[in-house]
């Protein structure tokens, strides 16, 4: 696990009287170091800080950002009665509103609705729908365009949750092949001292047609998966950014270099391995780092499938305010400059010339290094698509039909993906 420095550990209080959610708690606190220790925390109290500490509203991170995040130790509530659920949730509202939705506790198999029709329809936004796992809200890293870092919501009792994995799945997912695990942190910054992983890849590894994607993001604690019995059902899925970005954008994470070696070793223990070129920012030279970046990727570990986006969720206004302009590309800079104000769907606020012009390049720098690779875009509008579908119809791949990270049938046994998975026992 990583060392977490928090401004206050929020322990509740029935985590702190369970026998194995205490000793879950005893062993992440030795590498988490608190201002303030509260073992006896409920949801009044609990919504008190949020209020307090304005959680469910703070900004990006920015810059080289040292906050001390809050961490809660919390814990799902299962059986609690409908009737007690929908109190509580009217008594706190601050509970249950993003990015603090996850502090009431009453998630953990969530449906990710954009993808679905009504999505597409909605948004022009092209993306596969899921039912994901989760079990952490928040993160340990200062990503200076992310707002996840400011608290970590850590679910306690996760036996519990595996005892009912298999009615979840059952009743809700029946023909789901893919299932991720943790979209909302990079989950393992926690372990081997959580315990979620393990359990994640031993259970899949014994379900037929059913296969875990990890999410790995921008870390580089992976040890601890290298003699796991994963029977080759875990995918293991990084968060990948060149130099510039890794380093200054990306604060306290692990460096491209690092990333790519973790991804080195998952790759020999014989996890299936995907990259995510995410969020992709045009620096200066953006286009000499990412041309390095994806040959060094190539030499060092073979990928199954690659994905890739631009910076979403920032205009100008906020560039300027939270990044460093010195370090961005002028000519980027300058055209968001000039769209400044006008209307753009949620997500695509970089112009979309800029965008193809992202998006070619590194569709250019795939092919020429790596021709057999597929890759697709994360939740990228239906136009932009369409302009590229000669290249991605080169593997097989289509708005309606494609293979990606974290789809639900984005599975080695797809014809687009087999040659490339290992050779399993």
């Amino acid at each position: 696990m990583i060392p977490i420095e928090a401004s206050k550990l929020l322990i509740y209080r029935e985590v702190w009287q369970d026998p194995p959610m205490r000793a879950r708690a005893e062993r992440l606190m030795r590498n988490i170091t608190a201002e303030e220790i509260h073992h006896d925390v409920d949801d009044e109290k609990l919504a008190d800080i949020v209020r307090e500490m304005k959680l469910q509203s703070r900004p990006v991170m920015g810059m080289r950002n040292e906050c001390k995040p809050v961490v809660i130790f919390n814990y799902w509530r299962f059986d609690e009665p409908l009737e007690l659920y929908l109190a509580r949730k009217s008594r706190y509202p601050e509970l249950f509103s993003w990015p603090t939705v996850k502090f009431a506790g009453d998630r953990g198999f969530d449906w990710r609705e954009s993808g679905s029709a009504r999505y597409r329809r909605r948004t022009g936004l092209v993306c596969n729908p899921a039912w994901q796992i989760h079990s952490i809200g928040g993160c340990p890293f200062r990503c200076a365009y992310c707002n996840l870092g400011w608290s970590i919501n850590i679910l306690m009792n996760f036996e519990e949750y595996m005892a009912r994995l298999d009615g979840r799945i059952d009743r809700f997912a029946p023909g789901q092949k893919l299932f991720q695990y943790d979209n909302e942190t990079d989950t393992v910054c926690f372990e081997p001292e959580y315990d979620a992983a393990r359990q994640l890849v031993e259970y899949f590894a014994r379900k037929p047609g059913r296969w875990l994607e990890l999410y790995v993001g921008k870390s580089d604690n992976v040890d601890f998966l290298l003699d796991l019995d994963h029977r080759g059902k875990t995918i293991c899925c990084w968060s990948l950014s060149a130099r510039t970005q890794s380093a200054l954008f990306e604060w306290h994470t692990a460096g491209m270099e690092e990333r790519i070696e973790a991804m080195r070793k998952c790759r020999e223990a014989g996890y299936d391995v995907r990259v995510r070129f995410s969020p992709i920012i045009p620096v200066r030279n953006w286009e000499e780092e990412n041309s390095e970046m994806i040959e060094m990727l190539f030499d060092r570990v073979q990928p199954d499938l690659v994905t890739f986006e631009t910076l979403r969720f920032m205009d100008y206004d906020r560039i300027v305010r939270y990044l460093d302009v010195d370090l961005l590309d002028p000519d980027w800079l300058e055209a968001m400059e000039e769209v400044k104000g006008k209307p753009h769907k949620q997500g695509c606020e970089i112009p979309r010339e800029w965008r193809l012009r992202v998006y070619r390049f590194i569709i250019q720098e795939l092919e020429r290094v790596s021709p057999q690779t597929p890759y697709a875009l994360c939740r990228a509008e239906r136009e932009v698509w369409d302009i590229l579908a000669e290249d991605f119809s080169r593997h097989g791949q289509s708005p309606d039909d494609y293979v990606c990270n974290c789809g639900p049938w984005s599975t080695p046994d797809d014809p687009r993906l087999k040659p490339l998975a290992p050779p399993y026992s």
